[in-house]
């Protein structure tokens, strides 16, 4: 079963598509895609990205860090954004936004008006990727009481950390899919409280491994996966604190 909260954690949830170097590609790509898509993104900006890739050379595997300017359309109001770069495309939204079927509704959409724009050769890889912040209002935490996937300290160095991070990463479907799940601290929004950061990355690990056509239905595999880490990170004293409204059976895998 999965909850459904009354206040979920979620700060925020993204979808990125990186799509095959064999992909057609041209500079005016990003204008012809924002005329097709201002009606539901009307603002329009420019911002250039800093990623570290690794490339396969004559020396073996090497980090590479490369800057790429993206376009970035966004919602009149900010809570949503389309950034699209060459053989790129992210749809993020905020909080208020990122209620499962409104959301996929949004990327089916991005991700259709692309195609149809620019075309898709075939998915290199993609994620579905949910950062939650999880506020505790309490000044002393015990991670134990309210998590069941967090760091575990030493006998012999029983101390409160001034700040942690751990993470995982795991596979599915016969390795086709992994998911990197980290919870570190974070900084509380409210006096007298301590906050976390629970992210969940679930992205297609082997390459090419589903068609263009699949996208959607491996979107719908990529989320019931990541509900299910979800619930099995936290324990009932979070679902309290989301105030849990109703339960839904999840698809057996």
């Amino acid at each position: 079963m999965v909850k459904k909260y009354a206040n979920p954690p979620v700060a925020e949830a993204v979808c990125e598509f990186r799509f095959s170097q064999e992909s057609p590609w041209d500079m005016t790509f990003p204008g012809i895609l924002f005329e097709n898509m201002k009606d539901e993104y009307p603002k329009r900006d420019q911002r250039w990205v800093r990623e570290v890739v690794v490339l396969l050379g004559p020396e073996g595997l090497r980090e590479e860090l490369l800057v790429t300017e993206r376009a970035q359309f966004s919602t009149e109001d900010d809570g949503c954004a389309i950034q699209v770069g060459p053989h790129l495309m992210s749809v993020n939204c905020r909080k208020e936004y990122a209620d499962w079927d409104s959301f996929r509704s949004r990327i089916e959409d991005a991700y259709t008006r692309f195609r149809d724009v620019i075309g898709v050769e075939a998915i290199r890889t993609m994620n579905l990727r949910y950062i939650n912040l999880i506020e505790i209002p309490e000044e002393v935490v015990t991670l134990s009481d309210y998590f069941a996937f967090y760091p575990l300290i030493p006998v012999g160095l029983q101390r409160t950390p001034a700040g942690f991070i751990t993470g995982c990463e795991f596979t599915f479907h016969d390795n086709r899919d992994n998911c990197r799940v980290e919870l570190t601290d974070a900084v509380p929004e409210s006096p007298g409280a301590n906050a976390y950061l629970l992210n969940l990355d679930y992205f297609l690990a082997r390459e090419a491994a589903i068609s263009p056509d699949d996208v959607m239905d491996w979107l719908s595999t990529a989320h019931t996966e990541v509900e299910r880490i979800f619930e099995a990170c936290i324990k009932d004293p979070l679902r309290e604190l989301f105030g849990k409204v109703q339960e839904k059976a999840l698809p057996a895998t």
